[in-house]
This record gives C-alpha cells, structure tokens and sequence, in this order.
C-alpha cells in the first residue's frame, strides 16, 4: 500500500529535515529555558482575573444585560487570547539565544581542551553493566564519552581529544573543535577488536594489557602547551590492572599534575562481584574481573581531579562537565586558528515575541 511516510517528499522527509535542523540549533545560554516554567503560572494568573472579572460583572446584572449596555460592543475573537502566551514562548527562545548555520565571518573558539582517555583493555569485555544498550564496559564507557561529547558540543569552542589504550595507547583523534568527526570516531569504538596498536606486539617491556600510565602520558601530550590551567582528562576504565603492584599508572599521575591537568575518572564495572569477560581466543586464560575504585582513587587524588563511580550503569558526564567544568577557565584560540561560528538568530523570535505583546496589549485596550 502506498503511504506518502514511504517518500522522500512525504511528510517523512519533512519530518528528518525538522530532526536535523533541530539538532544543528545551539543555545547560547539554555538555562533561560526554565523561564518557560512561568508560563502555565502566568495562564493560572489570568484564569483567576477572568473569574473575578466575570463575578465583578455578575454584581452589577445579568451579564448579558450589561453587554448589551455597551455603546461598542467588543467582537470576541478567542483566538487573541494566545497572544501574550505566544509572545512570552517567542521572548524566551530569544533570551535563549538560538544559533544555527554559519555565520559569514570567523570568530574565535573560546572554551577548554578535552581529551578522553578509554579503556579498552581484556578487563573490560566484562559484561556486568545494567544498561541493557551498553551491557559491557567497554559500551558503557563509550556510552558515557558520547554524553561527555554532547554536553561539549552544545556550547561549542571546545576542543576534544579521544585516547585509547590497553598495553599501548593510541590517540585516534587529536584535539578539534568538529564534533561530528569525534562522534564518529567514538561511535565506531568497538572493545572486541581495539586497534593493533594498542596491543603489546613483540615489545617484551609490555608485561600488562593495562598500562593506564602510559595512556595518562599520551593524554597530556596530545594536549597544546599554550594552554595550560585550560585543559581536562577525563579517564573511564575499571582500573583492574592485573600488574598493579608495579605502580606504572604513577608515571601517568605524575605527567598529568606536573602539567597542571586535573584528570576525571570514571569508574565502570562492578565494584563487588567478580566477573568473567568471554573471550574470542580460545587459547586465552580465563579470568575474573572487577572495579578497583581504590587505584581509580588514587589517580584522581593524585592530579586534582575528582573520582566518578558510575559503576553499573552508563556514565553521565554532560551534566557533570556542564556544571563543575565548563565554567572554569577557558583558552581563546587565535589567528590561524580561528573556527566558524554559528549565526546568531535571536531576533528571528524577539521580534515576533514584541508584535504579540503589542497585539496583546492592544486586544486588552
């Protein structure tokens, strides 16, 4: 059966082209979204003015009667009465500050440096997480990166790096500020098959499939020296290093706070009950695996940063990197490295929000 859902020009195409416009929209200042909360109090108000209006008018007469006394009756156009409502929706998505397209000049990209380090270690095939979409590590920390990646995007300028690492590390995408490329890169993050590089190889220094020092280090390098006291590591692992006694995350922990870089870990994993990863070599050893929050402790502690027990569940780093970090201090980049910005497009709803108001005002002369 035919169904115009089925076409390209059909209300589906109308329907993919309002989903990717809405996600190109950026709001400058998103928190003046909650003014929205005053508009079903101001509906209350009115409500409750009408009704003192109509008994004010019951105390003289039958209200009929008194309408009819009126030398110029007032035509009743119900469809007026959504004018303020309208007119304060329009006002707050102006306040919001909209933006979208490009705007015909470049400008600087102003924010702070972030690079994602993730674990994608044996350990990490684990499948004790309890989200039913990331039920391994691996997928929860990668679930996580992208929430990170959102919350970074949404404001815009700043830059974000992506790390992996098991034996070795590996930085698959340097810092940037073209978030579609970071997307596409964590998303394509698959802890089954982590890249060669991150595997021992024939190197016989490589005693440990978890060397989250040498990761730290590759982090603080990918990082530009120009802006230091800007910069952020957020590390998402189950710390469990099974050559921990060896103490090499200490290097990392040293490297990241002699660069002045807080590192943010992210504990994934059960922190309690010991599981099983399955394994696709056969001729693997089979082990047992769980959260050490105490090293994951320890690596936060150690460069000022803050320890995150996701555990189980998916973490959600937007909301954290929205309230603790985006306000601190942020990096103005310059010169050749000036970056597109996105059109400011406020005065597309102020003025309609002002035309209302009038349209209001003059309904209630």
């Amino acid at each position: 059966m035919f169904s115009v859902f089925a076409t390209s020009s059909g209300l589906s195409g109308l329907l993919t082209d309002g989903r990717e416009f809405l996600a190109a929209v950026r709001l400058a200042r998103s928190d003046a979204l909650w003014l929205l909360l005053l508009l079903p109090m101001l509906a209350l108000l009115n409500r409750f003015a009408a009704r003192r209006r109509k008994h004010a008018v019951a105390a003289i007469g039958r209200p009929a009667a008194v309408a009819g006394q009126l030398t110029h009756p007032r035509p009743s156009h119900r469809w007026l009465g959504l004018a303020y409502p309208l007119a304060w929706l329009f006002l707050v998505l102006g306040i919001a500050g909209p933006r979208w397209g490009k705007s015909d000049e470049p400008g600087v990209a102003v924010g702070r440096d972030v690079i994602i380090v993730i674990d994608l270690s044996r350990s990490m095939l684990a499948e004790d997480m309890t989200d039913p979409k990331a039920k391994s590590r691996w997928e929860g920390a990668r679930a996580g990166a992208l929430d990170l990646l959102g919350a970074i995007a949404r404001r815009g300028g700043h830059r974000v790096g992506v790390v992996v690492f098991a034996s070795r590390p590996k930085v698959i995408c340097p810092l940037t500020t073209d978030y579609r490329h970071a997307r596409a890169i964590l998303e394509d993050i698959n802890g089954k098959y982590p890249p060669p590089e991150c595997k021992p190889g024939a190197d016989p220094n490589i005693t440990s499939g978890t060397r989250i020092g040498s990761a730290l280090v590759a982090a603080v390098e990918a990082h530009d020296s120009r802006f230091t006291g800007s910069q952020d590591i957020f590390l998402i692992s189950d710390g469990d290093d099974p050559k921990e006694g060896d103490k090499e995350w200490v290097s990392g922990v040293n490297a990241a706070r002699t660069a002045n870089i807080p590192v943010y870990v992210v504990g994934v994993g059960h922190p309690t009950k010991s599981t099983a990863p399955e394994l696709d070599d056969e001729e693997a050893e089979p082990f047992s695996t769980q959260l050490q929050e105490g090293l994951l402790g320890k690596i936060a502690a150690g460069t000022n940063g803050e320890y995150r027990a996701a555990r189980t569940g998916s973490p959600q780093l937007g909301e954290f990197f929205h309230n603790r970090i985006e306000g601190q201090t942020t990096r103005t980049i310059v010169g050749e490295d000036q970056v597109p910005q996105p059109k400011e497009r406020y005065p597309w709803f102020l003025v309609p929000a002002l035309s209302l108001f009038l349209v209001g005002w003059l309904r209630g002369r």
